[in-house]
């Protein structure tokens, strides 16, 4: 329960990896309603380095301590991690705000679900680009029918993999690692959650994967929607900078939106052969990545509080999850442009003669 004479959500961090002290901690300062009272890591050392910095009272290296001293938890460990963590936290009857993807698996996932609804606990889900100026445009724009039949999709996002990592889990971890898991799980999830539909069907995946996790991949699906099935396209790259942009093509013209946040949508009345009209919204002030992370906490800790639903509810990520998880199972070789492959029809006739 949470603790009403206190008047905040008591709440502690597990990892304090980047995510945590790049984003969670700065947010919490800006957050009313929050009393963060524990910081959690195996490696101690750190994590008090950290709370020092940050000003958190209690530092602790198992996340079992903090049970019977919070209200709510925010889970920022490796991905495999998360689901273990996670419904040990709700089946003590805390509140979970869990980092993306919310588990390796489905099944994983379905047992995190599972937990929160016997325990009558909120699970929501760190998928943070929804909460752009752009994305929020976007899926009201594309709701609203502006474009008539939706036709097709394409989205891009790539560039040099910049992140400042604690662990190697992303490049170590075949199932929860590389570019499918990472910038895959924002995108899939936002395509979806544009288009306004949680049923897709993988047609197929490419990627550059030789034995480790892959940097590069190229996936194909179709999105079911009430109207028609929309096919599609997603590239993803942890070493090429890309458009980075998701493009729905209508029978009424395109619209653009950046996939990693801004305050702009595009809308070509003609494809994108034209130059585009600039739609934006009314409220749409600039604001960094941290201060939407605060927006994120504080929807999730007015949801507990008010026992609502304003957050990404892991029932909402399981297509998302499914569609990972297929890719990893069925992916193809992404044949790379240096590869003798893409010589051999210049070659054809000479080896032939």
């Amino acid at each position: 329960m949470i603790a009403r004479s206190e008047e905040k959500v008591r709440l502690a961090i597990i990892g304090c990896g980047a995510v945590a002290e790049e984003r969670y901690l700065p947010a919490f300062n800006l957050v009313s309603n929050l009393a963060l009272t524990h910081i959690v890591d195996l490696d101690v050392e750190r994590a008090q380095d950290v709370a020092n910095r940050f000003r958190i009272p209690n530092c602790v290296d198992d996340y079992r301590a903090v049970f019977d001293q919070v209200d709510a938890v925010v889970v920022a460990t490796p991905p495999k991690s998360h689901a273990r963590i996670s419904i040990d936290c709700l089946n003590q009857g805390l509140h979970v705000l869990c980092e993306k993807p919310l588990a390796t698996s489905v099944e994983e996932a379905q047992e995190m679900i599972n937990a929160s609804k016997q325990t009558h606990t909120h699970l929501a889900v760190g998928m943070i680009r929804r909460l752009s100026w752009s994305s929020q445009l976007l899926n009201r724009l594309v709701q609203s029918g502006m474009l008539g039949n939706i036709r097709r999709f394409d989205v891009e996002e790539g560039g040099e993999f910049n992140w400042p990592l604690r662990t190697g889990h992303m490049f170590q971890d075949s199932n929860s690692g590389g570019v499918l898991a990472d910038a895959g799980s924002h995108i899939i999830d936002l395509l979806l959650w544009s288009l306004g539909s949680q049923r897709a069907q993988l047609v197929s995946c490419r990627d550059d994967n030789w034995g480790g996790v892959e940097a590069n991949a190229i996936i194909e699906l179709t999105v079911e929607r009430c109207s028609r099935p929309v096919p599609g396209r997603v590239e993803l790259s942890f070493t090429r900078s890309l458009r980075n942009t998701l493009r729905i093509y209508g029978e009424k013209g395109c619209l653009e939106a950046p996939t990693r946040g801004g305050p702009e949508v595009f809308f070509y009345p003609d494809d994108e052969q034209t130059d585009p009209v600039v739609l934006r919204s009314l409220n749409a002030k600039p604001r960094k990545r941290v201060e939407e992370f605060a927006v994120q906490l504080s929807n999730f800790l007015d949801s507990i509080v008010n026992d609502s639903k304003d957050y990404v509810s892991a029932d909402e990520t399981l297509m998302t999850i499914s569609l990972i998880e297929q890719c990893h199972c069925s992916k193809e070789r992404l044949v790379q442009s240096w590869e003798m492959k893409h010589l051999e029809s210049f070659f054809g006739d000479e080896k032939n003669g």
